[in-house]
């Protein structure tokens, strides 16, 4: 009977938010649900059915992807914690610019410095050029030299790359939090590495696996890292189930199972939130004071963050510069480089423009939220799923919409007008809005809340219809959280490389999935050019968020 009662109760509730919604906003939350709807619905359609999850590959792909979680959620959040809290608590030489140089790692996209570490580290690569000088070996059996494309080498690729999430969490955490519990540790007598061990870990544990948390979702959305290192994880098996072996529903079985799996370590990021948000809340007007780091070993810090920024930052894009200036003395950049970022530029444009104005629509409704936030956090899921397993589910209802309208012209004008919408940039767009419609939300969101209703009422209040309060009191108060939802996206659209692979119209090329194809085919000089310009937009708000951060104290 309780069972009974709660189930009743949860469905009035409910039917009462829905009720609340107007037909745009049930428009646009189905809209951005859809993809996750309809792979949930193939997925379940497809039990009973060979492949899928009872795939011979799915023990390798949950074993592989398991061992890349765990060795990368380790790296990333040790080098993270580590560099956050050497910047945050110590002085040494260099430390104002490591505060926002560490960050820069987070502008490579993990499969590009995977093809340039692959190139560092292979048989014509400097390293072991360097040995067989010093050595007189001509071969690769007269030395031992480690195999790198194996799952330590994507390990060792990702964690370089990835851990600056981890570093922007905790520094944040490290920024808020008194330096009260801090000097009251070493007033006690506990010195720094004891103060960090028994104070400083246990109080940041929060905010560590915010960050690995984040940084192991990028993990399960890559597919051209892992693929070039040879390593099954779930998504590179979607990828495989899907075109090489045909079967959508087995692949659709596959991602709800990599789904069920990011849905754990949203749950675990959101749990953890709130513990930080507590903590945070303490009394964080006493800064912590920095140590000064005897002179004897002031320079340790310094060489840590200076190898941690090289091998993540520096080495793969000086050797995409030295690749890049190859190619570039041999001619001029080729018209197919100069297509595929006017392509990425503008696909890119318009798919920030809508997730900024999509963003801005669900923003404004949880802000105002009358018992309907639930349902309208629905729309912005799109960000927990990757790219390959997104295009799955915007395939389904786009290819079902295409047989539809093939149908009606055929039926009233006797012409087939072919795949309208599932082979068309469309399709690009759409997925960008639904996976990265949260970048943009949550920005928006934060700006309207610190805020606050006031202006907006004061507005209404004296004469201003919703039109006019939108044009000259809304959108320039929240100018800064639109142009830095609209950089990020932006961002975020030139480097996603699964859905725009899989969804792409015959012939059209943007940068990333240019580089794939190129490194692909071993052609790096081709690949160099375009994976530079896709590093340089991506520099953009990496060190403006650095700057930001490090002003905040």
């Amino acid at each position: 009977m309780a069972i009974a009662y709660f189930s009743d109760q949860t469905m009035k509730r409910w039917t009462g938010a829905i009720s609340r919604l107007s037909f745009v906003e049930l428009f646009v939350i189905f809209a951005m649900a859809l993809p996750t709807i309809a792979l949930a619905w193939l997925a379940i359609g497809a039990f009973g059915t060979e492949g899928g999850l009872f795939s011979r590959m799915l023990p390798v792909a949950l074993r592989e992807t398991g061992i890349l979680l765990f060795f990368v959620g380790l790296f990333t959040g040790t080098i993270g914690l580590l560099s956050a809290w050497l910047v945050s608590n110590f002085e040494f030489p260099g430390r104002k610019l490591f505060e926002w140089a560490l960050i820069l790692p987070i502008a490579i996209p993990t499969y590009i410095s995977a093809y340039a570490w692959v190139e560092v580290m292979d048989f014509t690569g400097p390293l072991q050029t360097m040995i067989r000088m010093m050595t007189g070996a001509t071969s690769v059996r007269e030395y031992w030299f480690p195999d790198f494309r194996t799952i330590g080498g994507a390990v060792f690729v990702m964690s370089l790359v990835l851990y600056p999430y981890v570093y922007l969490s905790c520094r944040a955490f490290f920024l808020m939090q008194s330096g009260v519990l801090v000097a009251a540790s070493r007033t006690l007598g506990a010195g720094p590495w004891r103060t960090f061990r028994d104070v400083i870990l246990p109080l940041a544990r929060p905010a560590l696996i915010v960050g690995v948390s984040l940084a192991l979702m990028e993990v399960i959305n890559d597919v051209g890292a892992v693929e070039f290192f040879g390593v099954n994880t779930l998504t590179a098996i979607v990828y495989a189930t899907w075109l090489n072996q045909s079967n959508l529903p087995g692949a659709a079985q596959l991602a709800v199972t990599t789904v069920i799996i990011i849905a754990g370590l949203i749950w675990l990021e959101q749990h953890e939130r709130r513990k930080l948000d507590y903590l945070t809340k303490r009394d964080s007007r006493i800064p912590a004071t920095r140590v000064k780091i005897p002179s004897a070993f002031a320079l340790l810090p310094t060489l840590f963050c200076v190898l941690i920024l090289s091998l993540g930052f520096l080495v793969p894009v000086f050797e995409l510069m030295s690749t890049a200036m190859v190619r570039l003395m041999r001619g001029a950049i080729g018209v197919e480089i100069l297509e595929a970022l006017w392509t990425t530029v503008w696909l890119a444009l318009v798919g920030a423009s809508l997730c900024v104005g999509i963003g801005y629509f669900t923003a404004r409704r949880m802000v105002n939220a009358d018992g309907s936030r639930n349902l309208s956090y629905l729309a912005t899921f799109g960000y927990a799923v990757p790219g390959t397993i997104l295009a799955i589910g915007v395939l389904v209802p786009l290819g079902f919409l295409d047989g539809v309208i093939n149908n009606s012209t055929r039926a009233w004008f006797d012409v087939t007008v072919g795949l309208v919408l599932s082979g068309s940039p469309i399709a690009i767009l759409y997925a960008y809005s639904v996976r990265f419609l949260t970048v943009s939300h949550n920005s928006l969101e934060a700006a309207m809340k610190k805020r606050g209703p006031n202006l907006l009422e004061a507005a209404h209040v004296l004469g201003a219809n919703r039109w006019r309060s939108l044009v000259e009191v809304d959108l320039p108060t929240l100018r800064p959280a639109l142009v830095a939802a609209l950089t990020l996206v932006f961002v975020e659209c030139i480097k996603e490389l699964p859905a725009t692979l899989l969804l792409r119209p015959l012939g059209l090329e943007t940068l990333s999935t240019f580089v794939y194809a190129e490194a692909s085919l071993e052609n790096f000089e081709s690949a160099a050019v375009p994976a530079l310009l896709i590093i340089t937009i991506g520099l953009v708000p990496a060190i403006l968020g650095g700057k930001l951060q490090s002003s905040s104290r």
